[in-house]
């Protein structure tokens, strides 16, 4: 059951006790609610003796740990030092705490922000793959996620390198809101390169950064698993668009069936190591995805009029002449991966030399992209 039922439950002032019992080891989720239970409030689980520390139901491990602990640390010195980092410590049963995030069993009691919740984001759409995505889930991540986001759904990812960045870029390009749920502290930037997503975010006040691990947290390999139940915790359904056999995005997944959230996955082809994952879990039952509408089904919201995205669907480009329009035909048979040159031009049946002219003409007129190493797509994302 949830660490707090009553969302009127907490008690203003608490959050630097929460604060003082997350830095204990062994102290999590349900350790908590045996002392909530047992002294009402934390201030005075904080201060108790061990006597009481033990009929509360602590082993003796712990109450050694707090005991030593209460030596050293100062809480009211340690939310002022928060504050001065611009962190806030957000308590489950505080009325700024996710609502839908609570609702799940392994709420973390505290987390730590940077930047702003919203109500908008009790409409979240957790949004996860691969970390070496292909062309083709990037051109699907864009696709949907600008839709989502500007339908006025909050997208939610972990801000790792590959499906993650590309969700958290899409949505701020689209003018949405997107948070970023980290395995490391609130103030270390990773990965590195996505420190600008991180000052974006923050400075147009388009969403938030959020951790259940104390500022300073070096990003381990421990921290990742579990903080994926918060991405699927905090959102209506968790989308999956490119993960193999053993991808973390299925983590995510199976965090998301237990707590009763949708699950929907984009297909792929059968022959991409990076879509085996995702092809694997619509077998199991996840709704299959190829467009907004899908989504907003699978949730269960009403159907909406999507804002024009600005980009050309692929029957919209047309080519100028008849070779032009062959290698149009041609890329788009790619199936949404780029296409070597000489692919295209055994196929259309027209020698490299005209198809490379007619590519770099194309390409100046914003038909096409050189993905470089004579690799080609057509130069907007589709729809598969």
């Amino acid at each position: 059951m949830p660490l707090v039922e009553d969302p009127n439950s907490f008690i203003p002032g608490e959050e630097k006790y929460y604060l003082a019992f997350s830095r204990v080891e062994g102290i999590g989720p349900r350790r908590l609610m045996r002392l909530l239970a047992y002294f009402g409030a934390l201030s005075k689980a904080w201060n108790a003796g061990m006597g009481d520390l033990m009929h509360a139901g602590l082993e003796a491990k712990l109450i050694e740990r707090i005991i030593q602990l209460r030596r050293t640390f100062n809480p009211d010195a340690e939310m002022e030092k928060l504050a001065k980092m611009g962190i806030e410590a957000l308590v489950i049963g505080d009325g700024r705490y996710p609502a839908r995030l609570a609702e799940i069993e392994s709420a973390p009691p505290l987390l730590y922000l940077r930047g702003q919740l919203t109500a908008q984001d009790d409409l979240a759409l957790a949004v996860v793959g691969t970390r070496k995505a292909t062309h083709y889930g990037k051109s699907v991540t864009t696709q949907l996620v600008g839709e989502m986001a500007r339908a006025g759904l909050t997208i939610v990812s972990g801000l790792a390198r590959g499906i993650d960045t590309c969700a958290h870029q899409v949505a701020l390009e689209a003018g949405g809101r997107t948070i970023a749920v980290l395995g490391c502290g609130v103030d270390v930037v990773y990965p590195p390169e996505n420190g600008k997503i991180i000052q974006q975010i923050l400075q147009e006040q388009r969403g938030a950064i959020i951790s259940e691990y104390a500022p300073g947290t070096k990003p381990d390999a421990h921290n990742f698993p579990p903080r994926n139940r918060i991405i699927s915790g905090m959102s209506l359904g968790v989308l999956v668009v490119e993960t193999g056999e053993r991808g973390g995005a299925l983590i995510t997944v199976t965090y998301a069936n237990e707590q009763g959230r949708e699950v929907m996955a984009v297909p792929g082809s059968i022959f991409s190591p990076a879509s085996a994952g995702t092809n694997a879990i619509i077998q199991q039952g996840a709704a299959l995805v190829s467009s907004a509408s899908d989504i907003m089904q699978a949730l269960g919201l009403a159907q909406q009029s999507f804002a024009q995205t600005g980009l050309p669907e692929i029957s919209e480009i047309t080519g100028d002449d008849d070779v032009e329009r062959a290698l149009i035909r041609s890329i788009s048979n790619g199936g949404g991966e780029p296409r070597h040159i000489d692919e295209i031009s055994l196929e259309c049946g027209i020698s490299i030399a005209v198809v490379s002219g007619a590519l770099t003409m194309m390409e100046l007129k914003g038909k096409v992209k050189n993905l470089g190493g004579m690799r080609y797509c057509l130069a907007v994302p589709t729809r598969y």
